[in-house]
């Protein structure tokens, strides 16, 4: 055969299944693009030094696997629907002379243009785009940052990285696909009657353990450090658990249904099951993935509006006086001294400035190490078993 006849073939069948076609590169060129601008977010040399900066990306450290693991489950489902369709045109290739590896090649140049296609599009969308989301985070903090355009190449390459692994395992699953399928079942593929699906109750259980696993560790968790930690390990738990549930466990627990006669042999419900486990085969899923985004954009929505409302008055409650001065002092005579000779300087210096004060309101504040046991709170360095019950003890007293 020519050389070059494998791309022709390959980009000839992308522009006629552009109906499929689109949609799956659109989907791809999306998740780029929302990868790199969480990775330069996360990266930013800029983003750092800002107020807050610091915190706000460390969580986008912790969301990053959570956004790989979604882009990689997400991809591979749309990419098995994509393969499902073709399988005729396939079947037609190989009765026309060609063989598993000449549809191999085809296959691989399609992979290919699509991975450079998605990759190269998402990355400039991305850079287009990821200074307009920094001025945004910037603006929500109130912080201010420069208009100057930058390029993080850590971003890049961990984005590129991530995404030709995605692809290559795309491209294993169909090498694998083309040669398990016979040529003949391809072209009946469309005519063919549908396999009834089977219940896989190891998938549904482990659905149902790794969900229940993921809300066990939110409801138990109290500590907030350690909250923090667990939170992303527990979101990755609860995304595998729902395209288990919805793949798997639908399935079987329309079969469930089934086995009860008494329930599935009437009109209202025969029917209707009947038709669900061969939709939750086709469609599960597309369903799980919409679920976890529309949660995904609820939480965030909800949780974004409510922090960002909240700002004034946690910063009144937190801090009621508008100066505060701190100063570290003890019992001694000398510490006195200090301490008059700071509050009469504060005063000088509001004297100066003109500043008329409503109210003052003086703290002194104790901080001491203690241990925390299941009877209460010990001083006693005896009860110190690990450096998990060492806890900081702060006493405040209002001076009137």
């Amino acid at each position: 055969m020519k050389r070059g006849l494998y791309f022709r073939l390959a980009a000839t069948g992308m522009s006629k299944n552009k109906k499929f076609y689109f949609p799956y590169i659109f989907t791809c060129f999306c998740m780029v693009m929302m990868y790199y601008i969480i990775q330069f977010l996360r990266i930013s040399d800029d983003f750092r030094t800002m107020r807050g900066g610091e915190s706000m990306q460390m969580i986008l450290g912790m969301g990053t696997p959570v956004i790989a693991v979604f882009s990689w489950i997400l991809l591979y489902y749309t990419n098995s629907f994509l393969i499902r369709r073709r399988q005729k045109e396939f079947g037609l290739y190989h009765i026309l002379g060609m063989g598993k590896r000449e549809l191999v090649k085809i296959l691989i140049w399609e992979n290919l243009m699509t991975a450079v296609i998605s990759i190269a599009g998402g990355l400039l969308g991305g850079i287009l785009f990821s200074k307009l989301a920094e001025l945004a985070a910037v603006r929500i903090v109130g912080n201010h940052l420069g208009y100057k355009m930058t390029i993080e190449p850590k971003a890049i390459y961990y984005t590129v990285f991530l995404f030709l692994a995605i692809f290559a395992v795309i491209l294993l699953r169909m090498l694998i696909f083309i040669f398990r399928t016979k040529p003949v079942d391809m072209m009946k593929s469309e005519t063919a009657g549908e396999k009834p699906p089977k219940a896989n109750w190891i998938l549904a259980i482990a659905g149902l353990i790794i969900l229940a696993g993921a809300y066990w560790i939110a409801v138990s968790i109290e500590e907030p450090m350690e909250a923090m930690l667990w939170f992303m390990v527990a979101v990755l738990m609860v995304i595998v658990a729902t395209y288990l549930l919805f793949i798997a466990g639908s399935v079987a627990f329309c079969r469930l249904m089934q086995k009860k006669k008494n329930y599935y042999y009437k009109t209202r419900h025969f029917v209707s099951i009947s038709s669900m486990v061969y939709r939750m085969k086709r469609n599960g899923a597309g369903l799980a993935s919409i679920c976890i985004l529309s949660t995904m954009v609820l939480v965030m929505v909800s949780s974004t509006v409510c922090l960002y409302a909240s700002i004034e008055g946690n910063l009144a409650k937190g801090y009621p006086q508008q100066f505060s001065v701190e100063m570290a002092s003890g019992s001694s005579l000398e510490d006195k001294d200090r301490e008059e000779k700071l509050k009469e300087t504060v005063g000088q210096t509001i004297n100066g400035n003109k500043i008329k004060l409503k109210e003052t309101k003086e703290y002194h504040i104790l901080s001491t190490a203690c241990v925390k046991t299941d009877e209460g709170i010990k001083f006693e360095h005896e009860n110190i078993k690990s450096l998990d019950s060492l806890k900081m003890l702060y006493t405040i007293n209002e001076q009137i």
